[in-house]
């Protein structure tokens, strides 16, 4: 994950953060966030087409997890009422409260994109048991399969580092001989297409068990594009910038540019960069070549959020009813702040930004007359206890 509780306690470190505030800081953070085949190509259409996407279909309620799920897009007096119906009764501040088998359990509705599960009990074993069981809930749950995200997790104590897993069952059988000690964590965090952030922690620290599920889009109206409106002009440019969202891999729209001494020659577009790293307040700016032709220009702030200030507006574009064949790294890569191209271990990332960009027909147009890798860059306008609803991909083609 990019936003983890890992990076976040390296961060406050650095910044001489006592150890104490540190842990409380944490837990707020996680409870926050939680070959290539080308298509013919196509002339645009003369008249806009609907664009249509796959509602999430609501799981039934048969565990605290999946209870805790169908909180996430009610009303406080639908969520309590909910509530009520298995068993919880209302207390101060939004919380209901349910007791059975000795274990007391405090459900918060926040609003209606976030809800959150907490049991306290100095008793490590019932905590270890009961985060076994939340975290098979999850791994069992219709929710687990939407995943495009997930981390897991472990420390045995302030010190000794984190180990990581690729699977639940994996930090589960690792979790198992480890004892309560100062510092020690374990922790299961991701999200899924439909913008869900699940986040599952225990600490021992703070006699707890912690489940949360954010939304940040729950309840908002959806941006969502609901008409094409690439036209023929929007093909002959020389830059194409697309925009896919963090959190859900969706298409969220293209600007298209020319810029003045083009550079034919060469397999990567020659980015120049300007980055200021956000002590509080920071920005990125990435050029063609030279100062004269920018390509992006966004804000980055430290515990808030920036904006992007070029481009400045997005179009849809025109979907198409098949993508083109993941190529590797050879033909699409990220870039980090110094507009340089990188390589990474894991595409998976790569592969779904290529799945949203490849279905649309300004892309493959674009790809199909380039000989220059196409270029991504993950912008995060927020850092810090940053929110990852807020970041989003920039992918720049150069035909």
């Amino acid at each position: 994950m990019l936003f983890s509780p890992n990076q976040f306690f390296t961060d406050m470190e650095k910044r001489n953060i006592p150890r104490n505030i540190m842990i409380l800081a944490g837990i707020i953070l996680v409870l926050c966030l939680a070959a290539c085949t080308r298509e013919p190509v196509i002339p645009p259409p003369s008249e806009p087409q609907s664009i249509e996407y796959s509602p999430e279909v609501p799981e039934p309620v048969t565990n605290d997890f999946t209870l805790l799920k169908a909180c996430i897009g009610k009303s406080q007096a639908e969520a309590a009422a909910l509530l009520a119906e298995y068993g919880y009764t209302p207390g101060e501040d939004n919380k209901f409260l349910k007791t059975e088998n000795g274990i007391t359990k405090e459900a918060t509705i926040y609003s209606t994109g976030n809800a959150a599960l907490t049991v306290i009990d100095n008793n490590f074993d019932i905590l270890k048991q009961l985060f076994g069981q939340w975290m098979n809930e999850i791994r069992n749950s219709a929710a687990y399969t939407h995943l495009v995200r997930s981390s897991f997790s472990l420390s045995t104590g302030w010190g000794n580092g984190y180990q990581y897993f690729n699977t639940p069952e994996d930090l589960l059988a690792a979790l198992a001989p480890v004892p309560s000690a100062d510092g020690m964590s374990a922790s299961f965090s991701g999200n899924d297409f439909y913008a869900n952030e699940y986040s599952l922690v225990l600490m021992p620290d703070l006699n707890g068990v912690f489940m949360q599920i954010i939304n940040p889009r729950a309840g908002q109206p959806s941006d969502d594009f609901t008409e094409s409106d690439l036209q023929e002009t929007d093909l002959q440019k020389h830059i194409l910038i697309s925009k896919v969202d963090y959190l859900t891999f969706r298409y969220k729209g293209f600007y298209a540019l020319n810029v003045s001494n083009k550079l034919n020659s060469g397999n990567e577009i020659p980015f120049l960069s300007q980055y200021q790293s956000p002590g509080d307040f920071g920005y990125i700016k990435l050029f063609y070549q030279n100062t004269d032709n920018l390509l992006m220009d966004g804000s980055i702030i430290w515990s808030g959020c920036g904006a992007l200030n070029f481009p400045d507006n997005f179009r849809a574009g025109l979907p198409m009813d098949n993508g083109l064949s993941y190529p590797g790294q050879s033909r699409i890569a990220f870039i980090n702040d110094g507009g340089n191209y990188v390589t990474v271990t894991n595409e998976r990332e790569l592969q779904y930004i290529w799945q949203s960009v490849s279905r649309q027909k300004e892309f493959q147009h674009y790809y199909g007359n380039s000989s220059k890798k196409v270029a991504v860059y993950l912008y995060t306008p927020s850092v810090g206890v940053g929110d990852p609803a807020d970041a989003y991909y920039l992918v720049f083609t150069e035909q």
